[in-house]
């Protein structure tokens, strides 16, 4: 991401510390309004910085979507020392607990998250952002695709295509987010436990 966005390595704390500023404004704001709505000067008075100094850290309104990207997968790596842990050597454990951060994370920040999901395919067009994307989102996806592939390998998980169950699952966490009025009155802890329960379903057991 230092080609997508500017990063001063004498300063890369302060920058970093900035760029949360800068993401947990931008939340704020998108719970407001749609993100093509909402201004940069409008999102940079959020954060309590004045409407140009925020393209210190960002070159285009559309480097926001990137770091919303890179930040909100940022959270899930930060827990995953402590998911992995945890789980030992059951991929199982491990999977689903990688999930339920997923959807923590997505959660949190609703609508924000919406938006993302929403201007993926976009970025994914632009061959300046297609790179930046796939880098800011191969954490999340890795994350998810490790234990899959060593539940199979133990033959604890079955299915046949990894991209696509990588894929599946992570439209299972998304649901939380994008199911808008048809889940508005589903609880997290409601979502989970069916998603939990599909996962369960369609890929533990011995394969066969």
């Amino acid at each position: 991401m230092a080609d997508a966005l500017k990063i001063p390595a004498q300063d890369e704390a302060l920058v970093k510390a900035r760029r949360r500023q800068i993401f947990l404004a931008v939340t704020r704001v998108l719970a407001r309004k749609s993100f093509h709505q909402a201004t940069v000067k409008e999102m940079a008075l959020e954060a309590g910085l004045a409407a140009g100094s925020i393209y210190m850290y960002l070159r285009s309104k559309d480097e926001i979507l990137l770091l919303l990207a890179d930040s909100m997968v940022g959270e899930l790596v930060d827990v995953l020392p402590e998911i992995r842990a945890a789980a030992g050597d059951d991929p199982r454990r491990e999977l689903l607990a990688v999930m339920r951060a997923a959807l923590d994370v997505i959660d949190r920040y609703r609508e924000a998250f919406a938006v993302l999901n929403h201007e993926v395919r976009y970025l994914e067009q632009r061959v300046e952002y297609r790179a930046a994307l796939r880098e800011s989102l191969s954490p999340y996806k890795s994350a998810l695709a490790g234990p899959l592939e060593r539940g199979r390998a133990l033959g604890l998980m079955r299915f046949d295509d990894l991209p696509s169950v990588v894929e599946a699952l992570h439209m299972l966490c998304s649901g939380l987010a994008m199911g808008a009025s048809m889940l508005a009155k589903t609880d997290k802890e409601t979502y989970w436990r069916e998603i939990a329960a599909i996962a369960e379903g369609r890929f533990f057991g011995a394969a066969g």
